[in-house]
């Protein structure tokens, strides 16, 4: 969630001010991730800042890595901090 992206003009009725309260002056970022199942969401996870390599690594070990079951397929997209040789690791050890 970007909340930089907040619109600063917008349309009113002719004739009308458009009054609206926006986060001016405290910009931030923070992510959501979390793991799909079937049955559930697992895990739902949030930080401030964007993920980097580290922090997708520290999620899939001490987060996600504990509540899967051996065989477990997981899939991820190719995002970049996806593409991660210690979260990789982690999953295989955990025998996904």
């Amino acid at each position: 969630m970007k909340t930089n992206l907040t619109r600063q003009r917008g349309w009113a009725p002719c004739g009308s001010r458009l009054v609206m309260d926006a986060p001016f002056g405290s910009w931030s970022t923070q992510t959501f991730i979390a793991g799909l199942s079937a049955e559930a969401m697992i895990d739902p996870w949030v930080i401030k800042g964007a993920m980097d390599c580290a922090a997708f690594a520290a999620y899939v070990e001490k987060v996600l890595v504990p509540e899967l079951s051996p065989g477990t397929v997981v899939i991820l997209d190719n995002l970049a901090t996806h593409k991660n040789a210690e979260a990789e690791k982690a999953m295989r050890r955990a025998g996904c």
